[in-house]
């Protein structure tokens, strides 16, 4: 009987033993909790957070520029390719129009569009026009230093879509005939066509003059590609975009 007793008393005192340091654990816990980071922590924290930050942020914005730049040179050259395409498809001539504007945060951006050159650009419906990545504009400012534009597609005026040199807010066209050449008239054959009129139009970032890209009507048959940057000029060119 004694035993037990002794047996009870024994498994109450463990008992109450736990529960006393659970309580006291649970209670510690809750205080770290309630604690928080100190001042030190926090500061270090936010110390480490902002080197990261720093180191990450050049390498990220050079990442998104050089990928707006090269999908703007993609889809210039889908323009070029689709308005060649649908010259021959027509039997008539097409033209890609490229005009360099802003948008609403007052960043260049480039629009484009496809269209027949009996209509003007002037007069062509705002839902003619698509826009290229914000930020990307065309290197049309100045000659390189050997004296020659990267940009040398035709400039036309806009309201009547004829050939000008003149480069207050220019819109360049490169125009494909019935057959795809690159043409200076809507009508010229292919025998007409001169090496002039292949043309070619180099974009970039504009808080990066390099890299550069560009899209280049490479023959006279209409053939094009795509270009980009190098040290040298090009000898027969005097390009460094090709």
């Amino acid at each position: 009987m004694n035993v037990k007793v002794s047996n009870k008393v024994s498994k109450s005192v463990k008992s109450t033993i736990i529960k006393i340091t659970a309580k006291k654990l649970s209670e510690k816990l809750l205080k770290q909790k309630e604690a928080g980071y100190s001042l030190t922590e926090l500061t270090l924290i936010v110390l480490v957070v902002g080197i990261l930050a720093a180191i990450a942020t050049p390498g990220w914005l050079a990442f998104t520029n050089n990928y707006r730049l090269r999908t703007s040179t993609d889809r210039i050259y889908q323009a070029m390719f689709t308005a060649r395409r649908n010259a021959m498809r027509d039997k008539t001539a097409w033209q890609a129009s490229f005009q360099e504007t802003t948008n609403i945060f007052g960043q260049p951006v480039i629009r484009y569009a496809l269209h027949k050159p009996a209509i003007a650009p002037k007069d062509l419906p705002t839902s003619s026009w698509k826009y290229l990545e914000p930020g990307i504009e065309i290197d049309d400012n100045g000659t390189n230093d050997k004296g020659n534009y990267e940009t040398t597609l035709r400039i036309v005026k806009p309201d009547t879509n004829t050939v000008t040199k003149n480069k207050t807010d220019p819109i360049y066209r490169a125009l494909f005939n019935y057959k795809g050449c690159p043409v200076y008239n809507p009508t010229n054959q292919c025998t007409q066509t001169s090496l002039q009129a292949k043309g070619r139009i180099a974009i970039k970032h504009q808080n990066q003059d390099k890299p550069k890209r560009c899209v280049i009507i490479s023959t006279l048959l209409g053939a094009m590609r795509t270009g980009q940057d190098h040290e040298k000029a090009e000898k027969s060119t005097g390009k460094y975009c090709y």
